[in-house]
C-alpha cells in the first residue's frame, strides 16, 4: 500500500530542475507561428528548432540541450555583431554589452 503520509520535501525542492507547468505552457503560442502576423520572432525560431531537433533524435537521448543552443547561437551573434560594425571589436563589444551579453 503507498504511504499517504505528507511528503517531507517543499513542492520548490519536488520540482527542482523542473519547469514550472506554466513555462511549458507559454510555448505552445510559439510553435503556432502566424505569417500573417509578421516574420517569425527569434523565440518562435528556437522553439521550432528545438521541436525539430527532438524529432530527429527519434529516441535517442539529447545532448545538453543549454550548451548545444548556446553554441548554437553564440558564433552568429558575434560575427554578426562585427558584421553589423564594419569589423570594429570594440563597437562589436560595446553592443553585445549594451545587452549584456560581455
Amino acid at each position: 500500500m503507498r504511504n499517504m503520509a505528507p511528503s517531507r520535501h517543499s513542492s520548490t525542492e519536488r520540482n527542482a530542475g523542473r519547469l514550472p507547468a506554466t513555462s511549458i505552457q507559454e510555448l505552445e503560442p510559439l510553435r503556432h507561428h502566424n505569417p500573417t502576423r509578421g516574420p517569425e520572432t527569434l523565440e518562435q525560431c528556437v522553439v521550432r528548432s528545438l521541436d525539430q531537433y527532438f524529432v530527429n533524435l527519434d529516441g535517442a537521448k539529447p545532448h545538453a540541450l543549454h550548451e548545444m543552443v548556446m553554441q548554437a547561437v553564440e558564433r552568429p551573434l558575434i560575427h554578426y555583431a562585427m558584421q553589423r560594425c564594419e569589423g570594429n571589436q570594440s563597437a562589436a563589444a560595446q553592443l553585445l554589452s549594451d545587452y549584456g551579453l560581455i
